[in-house]
């Protein structure tokens, strides 16, 4: 395999040129890719948050529009654009867990296509690649899973292809900025990473890249306007709920430091590639690659300040991919011994996983793996200690039983007390509940259900209301539903105990729930953007001490 890269005259690592293959090295892409896509569908899954979208998702194709309760406008994803890819696969297909679960191959592969394509400079470094790909189990449980990651995957690689492979003109800058743009549009807090390179090439093109940058930049200028129209805000409602915490800087770090320590302990292969990758970035010959090494620091800043998550890895799969790319392109792996030495050593640390190696996951949670080891139960043989550690869970350990693609069965369908809670509540019909699960509960539920989300995710209220304790769960903050609430919603009558909180949602639900064009709500909407009832909320907090 050889590749040839654009004349950008920007970067050292773009310079490499390809040595000549021999048939077994040209080889490795296939055997790589084939051995990715045998674990994917080993080991694909849903998750439980992924059916929170799937059910705006669900509702938007009902002619409901884009909301998680009916009649209530509040944006519980934050991922718009893969809800997008997904709303419009699942029109095609009629089938949410098999579409869900193959687009993210898909994706998965187009993110492969790029790698072997257009960044990787030989076959001897896709071999490092591959490896740490495989023994990854941040990327390999989050390849799938139904959330945006594999789309993020995918547009980061495109970002950096264009960053190292083409010329340095304003043509690149609005190419750049559209990638970003796209990449916000999946996850805002992307731009940590991007933002250093983007106002880095914005600085050398000067006045020039005004331009570009308002230009590629439009398609999130546009959503964030339509959000704001539409839901009353630019951001997420999750945002709000996770981000709303009562927890201190203290604890939040401490909780962040846990994230990294249960990832490094359980995942041995993400973290050490990742700083390798930036090692690589800060060694560098080039002199704007600081600016991406730069990028991944200020994202892992942020991961320690908001905590981390509860979900074990899921937010490194991002700087891994970043780490991924440099060492398709780094000149440490020019030579057949450092990639043997460098593919040995990934595939080495990922056997060290204390429970379940991503190399050899898929069967782990299953009768197979009791049967390889003489066990006669279903009991797993750590007991489940490794499921949850330090209030991080491994997500698709968790989920893979009743939720994994070689589990459902033909119909397709998880099959969990969430689910069939949701369907006792569809049978129900009419009628407002309260819950702190809702992706699979409210999926099935269906519209006629109003499901007060405790944890926040999906209510725009307890959003906006500190959640959480020293004890509670990264991301999954429970919040005390206030006097009158629940009666509130479901008589559509202001019945809110507190008065100063009382003053407060009715502001707020008149912008969620009026009419879009009423004059009202856009007046209310734009004190409400102004602060003008923050004081109300202030003082209701100050009764809660």
């Amino acid at each position: 395999m050889e590749t040839t890269t654009g004349d950008s005259g920007t970067n050292g690592l773009a310079s490499i040129r390809a040595p000549n293959s021999t048939a077994v090295w040209r080889g490795v892409p296939i055997v790589g890719l084939s051995l990715l896509l045998i674990s994917l569908v080993r080991t694909g899954w849903l998750s439980d948050d992924a059916y929170i979208s799937f059910r705006t998702a669900d509702n938007l194709l009902n002619g409901y529009g884009p909301v998680w309760n009916v009649g209530e406008r509040v944006q519980s994803f934050t991922h718009p654009l893969w809800l997008a890819l997904c709303t419009a696969a699942f029109g095609i297909t009629g089938n949410v867990y098999y579409t869900a679960i193959a687009l993210s191959v898909v994706v998965t592969l187009g993110f492969v296509f790029i790698l072997v394509t257009r960044v990787a400079v030989s076959s001897r470094h896709l071999l490092v690649c591959f490896a740490v790909l495989l023994s990854s189990k941040a990327f390999i449980d989050y390849s799938t899973s139904g959330l945006e990651n594999p789309l993020t995957h995918l547009l980061l690689l495109v970002f950096l292809w264009g960053w190292w492979c083409l010329r340095d003109d304003a043509r690149r800058l609005a190419l750049l900025s559209l990638v970003a743009a796209l990449c916000m549009l999946n996850r805002l807090d992307l731009i940590l990473i991007l933002a250093p390179p983007l106002a880095l090439s914005s600085w050398r093109l000067g006045v020039r890249a005004i331009r570009p940058v308002i230009v590629g930049t439009l398609p999130i200028v546009l959503w964030l306007v339509f959000a704001t129209f539409y839901y009353g805000t630019p951001f997420p409602n999750t945002a709000y709920a996770k981000l709303s915490t009562a927890l201190t800087t203290d604890i939040r770090l401490a909780r962040g430091v846990d994230y990294l320590l249960r990832t490094l302990i359980f995942d041995p292969v993400t973290l050490p590639a990742i700083a390798v990758g930036l090692a690589a970035l800060v060694w560098s010959r080039c002199r704007t690659d600081w600016s991406i090494a730069a990028g991944l620091l200020l994202y892992f800043a942020y991961i320690l300040y908001i905590g981390g998550d509860f979900m074990m890895g899921r937010f490194f799969t991002a700087p891994l991919v970043v780490a991924i790319a440099v060492l398709a392109r780094t000149e440490w792996m020019t030579t057949r011994a450092r990639a043997y030495a460098g593919a040995a050593l990934a595939v080495g640390l990922g056997l060290l996983a204390p429970w379940e190696p991503a190399l050899l996951s898929g069967y782990g949670y299953s009768d197979a793996n009791n049967l390889i080891h003489g066990r006669e139960t279903r009991e797993p043989a750590d007991g489940g200690r490794n499921v949850f550690v330090w209030q991080i869970t491994d997500e698709r350990r968790f989920y893979y039983e009743f939720a994994g693609l070689l589990k459902v069965g033909l119909n397709g369908e998880p099959d969990h007390m969430w689910k069939r809670d949701g369907q006792a509540l569809r049978r129900g019909g009419r009628q407002v509940v309260v819950r702190e699960t809702i992706g699979l509960t409210g999926f099935y539920a269906g519209p006629e259900v109003h499901i007060i989300d405790q944890l926040a995710l999906a209510d725009p209220l307890l959003a906006r209301l500190p959640g959480g304790d020293a004890g509670s769960r990264i991301g999954h903050l429970s919040r005390k539903i206030p006097d009158g609430y629940v009666q509130s919603v479901a008589t559509g009558l202001n019945m809110v105990a507190n008065p100063d909180l009382a003053a407060y949602y009715e502001a707020l639900r008149e912008v969620v729930s009026s009419p879009l064009w009423s004059g009202s709500r856009l007046r209310t909407t734009a004190a409400f953007l102004a602060g003008r009832f923050e004081y109300h909320r202030l003082a209701y907090l100050e009764t809660t001490r």
